[in-house]
C-alpha cells in the first residue's frame, strides 16, 4: 500500500515538474480575481463535517454501519491521504488551471488539506448511505456485464495515457487539460492491477456498475455540494472550464476517493503482497527421464 500511495504521489509531484524544465516554460500566470475566500471555505469545511456526521449517524441508525464510529483508525488514514491528494490536485492547478480564486497559490495550497481531509470521508461515506437503498443498489447490480481487459495490456494503456496527462498537459494545457485531470485516477487504476488489486471498474464484467455509479454520484454531491457553499457564503471561484465537463470531473474525483479508499484498505486486510506481474510458466516443458 504504501509503495503505491508513494509512487502515486511521486509521479504527479515530479511528471508535469519534469515537462516544464525539458520544455523552457514557465508556469501560467495566476489571472488576479476579487472576493472572498478564507472565510466561505472555512464554512464550508464546518458545513462539509456536520454533513458527513449526520450521513453516517443515518447509516448507523439504519443498518448498524458506521465509517465514523467502527473504524477511526481507517478515517485517519483516509483523512491523511485526502489532504494530501487536495494538496496535489491544488499543485497541478498550478500547471493546467482548471479554476481561478482569489487566493494566492501558496494559500491554495495550504488551504486544499484542510478541504481534502473532510472530503474523502465524506465521498465514502456518502457512498455507504446510497448503497443503503436495496432498490437503488438493485439498480446498478443487475445491468450488462463488459469483458474484462487483459491485465498487462490496461497497465501499459493506462500508464501511457496517465504519462501523456500529467507530462503533456502541462504544456500543452488547452489540448490536454481533460487528460491531465483524469490521469490521477489512471494511474492509481495502473498501479491497482501492476499489483494485482482490484479496482472501481472490477465488477464491470460482472454487470455490477453500482460501485462507479454511486461513487461518480458521490463524489458530485460532495463536492459540488461544498463549492454551492462556499459560494453561498461569498466565495469567489471561476471555472475555466464549462459546467458540464466540472461536474464529469467531479465524478471522475469521487471514483479517485473510491478507489483511494480501496488501497488504503487493504492494510486492513492482511493479504500477502503480490508481484508485479506473476510469473509466467516456460513455454516448453521440461521433461526429465530417470534412469
Amino acid at each position: 500500500m504504501k509503495i503505491r500511495l508513494s509512487l502515486f504521489a511521486a509521479a504527479i509531484f515530479l511528471f508535469p515538474l519534469c515537462a516544464l524544465l525539458l520544455s523552457g516554460q514557465e508556469l501560467p500566470q495566476a489571472n488576479a480575481t476579487d472576493g472572498s475566500a478564507a472565510l466561505p471555505a472555512l464554512l464550508g469545511i464546518i458545513a462539509l463535517l456536520n454533513f458527513t456526521y449526520l450521513l453516517d449517524t443515518l447509516c448507523f441508525r439504519r443498518n448498524g454501519t458506521s465509517l465514523l464510529r467502527t473504524h477511526p483508525l481507517y478515517t485517519l488514514w483516509l483523512g491523511t491521504s485526502g489532504a494530501l491528494l487536495c494538496a496535489l490536485l491544488a499543485y497541478l492547478n498550478a500547471f493546467s488551471p482548471l479554476w481561478v480564486s482569489p487566493l494566492s497559490r501558496t494559500a491554495e495550497m495550504l488551504l486544499a488539506p484542510l478541504f481534502g481531509g473532510v472530503l474523502l470521508p465524506a465521498v465514502l461515506v456518502t457512498r455507504l448511505w446510497l448503497s443503503g437503498f436495496p432498490m437503488l443498489l438493485r439498480g446498478f447490480t443487475r445491468t450488462f456485464a463488459l469483458p474484462a481487459a487483459h491485465p498487462e495490456a490496461a497497465v501499459s494503456l493506462l500508464l501511457l495515457a496517465s504519462l501523456i496527462g500529467l507530462m503533456g498537459g502541462a504544456i500543452w494545457t488547452a489540448q490536454l487539460l481533460g487528460l491531465l485531470w483524469l490521469s490521477p485516477l489512471l494511474l492509481l487504476i495502473a498501479l491497482q492491477l501492476l499489483w494485482h488489486e482490484s479496482t472501481v471498474f472490477s465488477g464491470l464484467k460482472n454487470g455490477d456498475w453500482s460501485r462507479i455509479v454511486l461513487g461518480a454520484a458521490s463524489g458530485i454531491f460532495v463536492a459540488g455540494g461544498t463549492l454551492f457553499i462556499y459560494k453561498l457564503a461569498g466565495g469567489a471561484l471561476y471555472l475555466d472550464v464549462s459546467a458540464w465537463f466540472f461536474t464529469l470531473l467531479l465524478g471522475a474525483f469521487g471514483l479517485l476517493c473510491l478507489q483511494l479508499g480501496d488501497v488504503i484498505a487493504e492494510q486492513w486486510r492482511g493479504k500477502k503482497r503480490a508481484e508485479v506481474f506473476k510469473k509466467k510458466p516456460f513455454p516448453v516443458p521440461v521433461i526429465v527421464k530417470k534412469d
